[in-house]
């Protein structure tokens, strides 16, 4: 059974979505995992609309980048608004993240976690 760490970030629309991300995961056999270090994939639900939550999404994004360099994360899903947004960017300048995923994607995050852990990128 695959582990997944989750990290909300952003507004209450993103911690209702991240539930339902959660609730997927789970009905499709995921260990959800807490804290995330160990786990084999990490998402990071992001916000991207204003400058504060641009910022600490991508400093969440690249500290699980330092952490899978670290051997200490496995995979890493970047999802919510932000990958909405900037996608492309987030692929070329983390070449870290396995996957980005707008939020027209929630329904899909099973299958996509099960892509990123047969090594596809996933956008």
């Amino acid at each position: 059974m695959s582990t997944v760490g989750f990290i909300s970030l952003g507004c209450p629309k993103n911690q209702i979505d991240g539930e339902c991300l959660l609730a997927l995961l789970d009905e499709k056999g995921f260990e959800i995992a807490d804290p995330y270090e160990g786990v084999d994939i990490v998402i990071i639900n992001t916000c991207g609309f204003i400058e504060s939550a641009k910022k600490e999404a991508i400093e969440n994004i690249l500290d699980m980048a330092q952490l899978k360099e670290e051997g200490l994360v496995g995979k890493i899903i970047v999802t919510g608004c932000l990958a909405e947004r900037y996608k492309d960017e987030i692929l070329n300048e983390i070449p870290e993240v396995d996957a980005v995923v707008g939020i027209g994607a929630n329904g899909s995050i099973a299958d996509i976690c099960e892509r990123v852990l047969e090594d596809e990128t996933v956008a």
